[in-house]
């Protein structure tokens, strides 16, 4: 067991201090005084009753000062390692950058959006991938990186599923995308590192030139797998809107897509990676996950990963119980008189 906030530890002193006064006190008879029972039989007193070993006014200090221990406790914060995982595995380190700018709304896969297509591919992408090191980032107007790469896929998994069109300024900023993706596989040592690029546009936003974080991706040997999702000419892109009744009604506006499929064919040439182009059969992502299988792998040895569960509300319940106890004691049990 480990306490997340041990500082609350030094709350304890005050609380052993009482105690220690309390039994000194008690020593030295400064507890004794006349102190009424009720129902003397009851509890197993009597008459003769009047020296105990421990006096009576004693016990409610006690436990008082329990439950103040225990309270401590309970705000320091113990928690319980339940989990070691120590994995030794042959894999790759991939950075998935996914595009969220504001036409990935656009609906052209049998009423499905761009967005919820890609991140339905991924996600198979992701689990069927246990032994490579996976990062998630995301890109429209700017670049955020969610989760660097980890064999911890769940993180990469809850990222994906929680990112959503609208999180970042509107825009397609796929120079930045390449440069911050760049920066997260850099210090890599695996023999193959890889960034997977999935976007709908052309770059129109940024301060990094789309093929200047091609070459800096060259620079470090990481390979440009990019992705051109969507199709060409008169798109539907739906909106949501309320009608006179307050009722929520989807309507859609057309207007004329285009993406630069040149663009990425170069940066992924340059980079000596691969470029898709998937615009209604989505089997071809496939072929990226494919190609990604022919790469070299390299031994990756994970650091020890501890998850604890947290204790305090055990602490906090019997604290209130001590508590109680001693209320009852001090209130109802005993009646002490000077």
């Amino acid at each position: 067991m480990k306490f997340r906030q041990p500082l609350f530890l030094l709350a304890m002193l005050p609380v052993v201090a009482l105690v220690v006064r309390a039994y000194v006190d008690m020593i030295r008879g400064r507890f004794s005084g006349h102190v009424a029972i009720p129902w003397r039989r009851l509890w197993g007193f009597h008459e003769e009753d009047t020296t105990n070993a421990i006096p009576p006014r004693f016990w409610p200090v006690l436990f008082y000062a329990i439950s103040a221990a225990l309270f401590v406790l309970a705000l320091a914060r113990p928690q319980m390692s339940y989990q070691k995982v120590k994995r030794n595995v042959e894999g790759i380190d991939i950075m998935i950058v996914l595009d969220l700018s504001a036409s990935m709304r656009i609906e052209d896969f049998r009423d499905q959006n761009r967005i919820d297509t890609a991140k339905q591919i991924l996600r198979g992408f992701i689990e069927g991938r246990p032994n490579d090191r996976i990062g998630f980032q995301g890109f429209s107007g700017e670049a955020v990186t969610l989760v660097p790469p980890t064999l911890d896929h769940t993180l990469v998994l809850q990222a994906l599923k929680n990112i959503d069109i609208g999180d970042l300024k509107d825009g397609t900023a796929i120079g930045d995308a390449l440069a911050t993706g760049v920066a997260r596989l850099k210090e890599s040592t695996n023999k193959s590192k890889i960034l997977v690029l999935v976007t709908d546009g052309d770059s129109n936003v940024g301060s990094v030139d789309p093929l200047t974080g091609g070459e800096l991706a060259k620079g470090y040997g990481i390979r440009v797998y990019s992705v051109a999702i969507g199709r060409d000419g008169r798109v539907a892109m739906p909106f949501v809107q309320k009608d006179v009744f307050g009722r929520q009604v989807k309507t859609y506006q057309y207007f004329d897509s285009s993406i630069n499929p040149e663009l990425l064919r170069q940066i992924s040439s340059v980079t000596g990676g691969k470029f898709y182009r998937v615009q209604d059969d989505v089997k071809i992502f496939h072929d990226v996950f494919t190609d990604i299988d022919q790469l070299e792998r390299s031994k990756i040895e994970t650091t020890e990963q501890v998850k604890y569960e947290e204790r305090f509300m055990k602490f906090v319940m019997f604290g209130i119980f001590a508590f109680v106890v001693a209320f009852t004691l001090q209130h109802a049990v005993m009646r002490v008189y000077p």
